[in-house]
C-alpha cells in the first residue's frame, strides 16, 4: 500500500510539473527596424507592444546575424549563424537537405519535448514549414481581395505574382484588418490559443506577419492615425563618406512603380515622396501591433498569460532613407539592429537592456528559460541572466555579415563603441574595411577606417573580428560547439519542375509576359505580334530583366535563338546570363547587329554559359530563367523588337 501510494504522488508531482511550464508565444515581424515607441520612436502609435515592453525586459541593442529574411530566419530558428547554416537568399539545398533534417527547427525542438506546437503566417522564409503534428496556416490571399493589395486596380496590375513594377509601394485602403493577409493570420492565430484554456500541455506558438514588409499597405485607419507632413526624415540620406559603393544596393522600391534610386534626379528622393513611404511604414507598424494586441488578449481570456513567455522580434531592420538607401540587406546599424522584447514570468518587468545580444541566442534563451535541453551545436547564448540582471556585463562584440555576390562578404562587428566592417574576397584578400565611431557618429555617416590616426585601433578591431564571436561571450561562458561550415550557397526551390526540351516565345498577345519581370528603364509592349522592348537608362546600368519558367534542359549545346530586329542602324549589346533555381551564370555579352527595321534571327551558343555554372554550383539539370540588359555601359535610349526568343 505505502509502495502504491508512493508511485501515486511520484506521477501526481511529475504530471503537476508539466503542467507548470511556461508556455510560448513568439511573434515575429517582417522587416520592422526599432521603429516602435518604446525604442524611442516616439511618433510611432504602437501600444500593444509597448505594453508589452513594460511587462518584460526590451533589449535596446539586439542584432541580426543576416540582414535578410531568409538567412536571419534559418539562422535564429536553428540557433546557428549564417556559415553554419549556408543560407544567403533564399535558403539553401544543403540547409534544407542536409542541414535542417538532422537539427530541429525551434517549433520542431520545443514539439519534441512535450510541447503543442503551431505556427503561423511567416515563420521560415520561402514555402517551407516545420514539421509538425498540427498544420501551418498561411493564407495565400486577404479576405476576397489579392496575396498583396486590396484596391482592385491594384490586385489587376499585380497579375499571377499578386505584384509588379505596375503595382505601387503602399496602399491604405479602406478594409477591415482581414482583408489583407495579417488579419487573417491574427484571426486564425487567436482561434487556436482560445482553444488553449482548457488544455494541460504547454504550447509553443509561433505567429509570423508580414508586414511592414513591402508594399506598404494596411487598412486606412491605421495610415490615419498619423500626419504626413510630421513624418520624420532620416538625418542621414547621404552614402557615408568613404564607405565603399556596394555597401550598400539599392533594388527594393525599383520593383515597384513610383520613384527610385535610379529613376531620381542625382538619386535623390524629394522629401514629400519619403514621407509618404514612411506614413505607409508607420501605418504598416500600427497595423502590425494591432495583431500584437488581439493575440495577447486572447492569451489573457485563457487564464495562462502569467504563465507564458512572450517574445517579440523583427527579422532584421531596414533602411528608411538612411545611407541613401530604401532597404534591409547591409552591415549597417539601420539593417542589423532590430527589436527585441521579452516578457518572461518571474523576471524583471519594464526594464532595459543595452548590452550587446543576438538574435541567434533566441534558440537557447527559451530552451534555458522552460528548463528544456539546449542542444550542444547551437551557436547562441542563453540571455536568462539579463532577464534577472539586465545591466549585467554581457557579450563584447555582436556579429554580423552579407555578400554581394559569390565573390565578396562583408563581415561585420558591433562594439559598444564601434562598427568595424571587413569585405572579403572569396580567397581571403580583404577589399575593404569600415569602421563607424557610435560616440560620435551613431549614425554612420563617415568610415573613419581609413585615417591615419586610426591604424591601431583597425587593427585591434580587424584582431578581434577574426578571432571570432566564441571570443566575444561573457566572462565564464563557454560555447563546445564545433559545426562544419557550410557548403557555397545553392538555391533550393520546393516546386517540382517538368523539364523541357525546348522553350519558345511568340506574342501574339500578353500572354506570354506573365513570365517577365521588369527592372525600371524597360519597358514591353506586343504590337502587331512582336515584343517591343523600350529602353532607357544611364551608362553602367546593369539592372536586368528577367525571364522566368522556361524550364529547359541544360546541355552543352544548349542554344539561345532570338528573331529581333532593329529600329535604327545602331547595334546593340546583350548582357546576358542563364540561371537554373535563382542561381545565376557569370555576365556575358553579345553584339546585335543592326537589322534596319527587318527580321533576323541569331544564335548564341550558351554551352559556355552552362559549364561556367557547373564550375560554380553543382551539375545544371535546366535553364530556368534568363536575365538580360541591353547597352548596359553606356546612355542608351532605343527599343529592341522580337518576334520570338527560344531556348532548345
Amino acid at each position: 500500500m505505502k509502495t502504491k501510494i508512493f508511485l501515486l504522488f511520484i506521477a501526481f508531482t511529475t504530471l503537476s510539473s508539466a503542467q507548470e511550464k511556461p508556455n510560448v508565444l513568439l511573434i515575429i515581424a517582417d522587416d520592422m527596424r526599432t521603429e516602435l515607441n518604446c525604442y524611442g520612436a516616439d511618433y510611432i502609435h504602437s501600444p500593444n507592444i509597448d505594453k508589452l515592453a513594460k511587462n518584460g525586459v526590451l533589449f535596446n541593442n539586439a542584432y541580426v546575424q543576416q540582414a535578410v529574411c531568409s538567412a536571419s530566419r534559418a539562422s535564429f530558428l536553428s540557433g546557428v549563424r549564417p556559415n553554419t547554416t549556408g543560407v544567403d537568399y533564399p535558403y539553401s539545398n544543403y540547409f534544407m537537405n542536409e542541414f535542417w533534417p538532422a537539427h530541429p527547427m525551434l517549433a520542431e525542438h520545443f514539439e519534441q519535448n512535450g510541447y503543442y506546437a503551431h505556427t503561423f503566417g511567416k515563420i521560415h522564409h520561402g514555402g517551407p514549414s516545420d514539421k509538425l503534428k498540427t498544420d501551418h496556416y498561411n493564407p495565400k490571399k486577404g479576405l476576397k481581395t489579392g496575396k498583396f493589395y486590396a484596391l482592385p486596380e491594384n490586385i489587376e496590375k499585380g497579375g499571377a505574382r499578386g505584384r509588379s513594377i505596375e503595382t505601387p509601394p503602399y496602399e491604405g485602403a479602406d478594409v477591415p484588418d482581414e482583408a489583407y493577409v495579417d488579419g487573417l493570420i491574427a484571426q486564425e492565430a487567436v482561434k487556436v490559443i482560445s482553444q488553449q484554456k482548457e488544455t494541460k500541455e504547454p504550447f509553443f506558438i509561433a505567429v509570423g506577419f508580414n508586414k511592414p514588409h513591402l508594399p506598404f499597405n494596411a487598412p486606412k485607419k491605421y495610415w490615419d492615425l498619423y500626419e504626413e507632413s510630421e513624418m520624420p526624415l532620416a538625418p542621414n540620406q547621404n552614402h557615408p563618406k568613404d564607405s565603399p559603393s556596394y555597401s550598400v544596393t539599392h533594388n527594393s522600391l525599383a520593383r515597384y512603380a513610383g520613384l527610385n534610386y535610379y529613376n531620381t534626379p542625382n538619386h535623390v528622393t524629394p522629401d514629400d515622396y519619403q514621407r509618404k513611404l514612411i506614413h505607409a511604414y508607420a501605418a504598416c507598424i500600427s497595423f502590425v501591433d494591432a495583431q500584437v494586441g488581439k493575440l495577447i488578449e486572447s492569451l489573457k481570456e485563457t487564464g495562462k498569460y502569467d504563465n507564458t513567455i512572450i517574445v517579440f522580434i523583427s527579422d532584421h531592420g531596414w533602411h528608411l532613407g538612411h545611407q541613401n538607401k530604401w532597404g534591409k540587406t547591409t552591415n549597417f546599424e539601420n539593417a542589423t539592429r532590430a527589436p527585441l522584447i521579452i516578457s518572461s514570468p518571474n523576471h524583471k518587468k519594464g526594464k532595459r537592456s543595452t548590452q550587446l545580444v543576438e538574435y541567434v541566442d533566441l534558440y537557447a534563451t527559451l530552451c534555458d528559460l522552460t528548463e528544456i535541453e539546449i542542444p550542444e551545436y547551437t551557436e547562441g547564448t542563453s540571455m536568462k541572466p539579463l532577464l534577472e540582471n539586465p545591466d549585467r556585463k554581457w557579450k563584447t562584440a555582436a556579429f554580423s555579415q552579407f555578400p554581394r555576390g559569390r565573390n565578396l562578404e562583408g563581415y561585420s562587428m558591433r562594439t559598444a563603441d564601434y562598427r568595424y566592417t571587413e569585405w572579403r574576397l572569396s580567397e581571403g584578400k580583404i577589399d575593404s574595411v569600415e569602421l563607424y565611431d557610435h560616440k560620435n557618429d551613431a549614425i554612420e555617416s563617415i568610415n573613419i577606417g581609413y585615417k591615419k590616426e586610426n591604424e591601431s585601433l583597425v587593427n585591434e578591431l580587424s584582431q578581434k573580428l577574426n578571432a571570432g564571436w566564441k571570443a566575444a561571450l561573457p566572462e565564464g561562458v563557454e560555447n563546445n560547439s564545433n559545426n562544419p561550415i557550410a557548403p557555397p550557397h545553392i538555391n533550393w526551390s520546393g516546386k517540382k519542375i517538368k523539364v523541357n526540351r525546348k522553350k519558345s516565345m511568340t506574342f501574339k498577345s500578353g500572354d506570354e509576359l506573365e513570365s517577365w519581370r521588369l527592372v525600371d528603364g524597360y519597358r514591353i509592349a506586343v504590337k502587331n505580334q512582336l515584343l517591343h522592348i523600350d529602353v532607357e537608362h544611364d551608362a553602367n546600368y546593369f539592372k536586368k530583366v528577367e525571364v522566368s519558367d522556361l524550364n529547359v534542359k541544360a546541355t552543352k549545346n544548349s542554344v539561345l535563338k532570338l528573331k529581333y530586329k532593329t529600329i535604327d542602324n545602331q547595334p546593340l549589346i546583350l548582357g546576358y546570363q542563364i540561371s537554373s533555381a535563382n542561381n545565376w551564370s557569370e555576365f556575358s555579352s553579345i553584339s546585335l547587329p543592326s537589322t534596319n527595321g527587318e527580321i533576323q534571327e541569331i544564335t548564341i551558343p550558351l554551352a559556355s554559359d552552362v559549364s561556367m555554372w557547373e564550375d560554380k554550383y553543382e551539375k545544371m539539370k535546366a535553364i530556368t530563367e534568363f536575365i538580360f540588359c541591353i547597352n548596359p555601359q553606356e546612355k542608351f535610349k532605343g527599343t529592341l523588337v522580337l518576334e520570338s526568343l527560344t531556348i532548345e
